[in-house]
């Protein structure tokens, strides 16, 4: 298999080395809460700069976010042009196909971008700053089955690795007269089918050489494993654990008096 692909980025910062994965996966929970309890883009908007000020300090440069944060622009214009149609409160703004577009049906689907765009951001930079071998000793550590974390490890493991066999046969294809910028988006779905179809079957190639390492070296001989890394709660890691669970708390409070949102009854 080759090597060298993974969305992990080594760096020398507080985020990457002195905090627990743990830690990391409580406050991407904690996260991920918070963005379901609030549905007014301000309290979103703040969090998302938050978490991209996080990963800047982290020393994840914006070369590195750039993938996610375009992910999150496309999750923004989406929320802008489906839930306006959804939502008929506020000030009429346009009318279009029928339906009236308002002042509160444009921020709403602005904030369910923000949303989306929150949890993306915030769950690439935890990947980024944790390597796959802490992620899979903090699984095990929270009492979750070897086996199946280190099948979330490797699913983890083979998004970059599938994006780069996928540019690889792109750019082979390219050399052989395939041209994929030419023609409607029709024709060219059909022409992807010239890289869809190698990729999937050097994604299958992949599975089975790893699926014939792991049975080489005895994977699932015993029911649990040693590991040379190691991973401990701190007091850094204790102060964050009660952070996150003040930081819910308060969003849970603010849901109930009504700070935060822009429509009632809705999450």
């Amino acid at each position: 298999m080759a090597v060298g692909y993974s969305i992990y980025v080594e760096k020398d910062s507080k985020l990457h080395r002195e905090i627990d994965p743990r830690t990391k996966f409580l406050w991407l929970g904690t996260i991920f809460a918070v963005s379901l309890l609030f549905n007014h883009p301000l309290p979103l908007g703040i969090l998302v700069i938050a978490v991209i000020a996080v990963g800047l300090s982290s020393k994840l440069d914006l070369k590195t976010l750039k993938p996610f944060l375009l992910a999150s622009i496309w999750f923004l214009v989406l929320g802008v042009l489906i839930w306006p149609f959804y939502i008929s409160q506020g000030r009429p703004v346009v009318t279009v196909f029928g339906t009236t577009i308002t002042t509160t049906g444009l921020l709403f689907g602005f904030a369910m971008g923000l949303r989306v765009a929150l949890m993306v951001t915030t769950a690439s930079i935890v990947m980024m700053s944790t390597s796959p071998q802490k992620m899979m000793m903090g699984l095990l550590k929270m009492g979750i089955p070897y086996k199946a974390g280190m099948a979330l490890s490797v699913a983890i493991r083979f998004v970059p690795l599938i994006n780069a066999e996928r540019l690889t046969i792109t750019e082979a294809q390219r050399t052989r007269g395939l041209n994929l910028d030419q023609g409607n988006s029709f024709t060219k779905s059909i022409k992807y089918v010239g890289v869809i179809g190698p990729l999937m079957l050097r994604v299958l190639d992949l599975t089975s050489t790893l699926a014939v390492a792991m049975d080489c070296r005895g994977f699932g001989a015993r029911n649990g494993r040693s590991s040379i890394t190691r991973i401990e709660i701190t007091r850094l890691d204790i102060l964050l654990i009660v952070a996150a669970l003040v930081a819910v708390v308060l969003a849970v409070i603010s849901r109930i008096l009504g700070f935060g949102i822009l429509l009632q009854g809705y999450l």
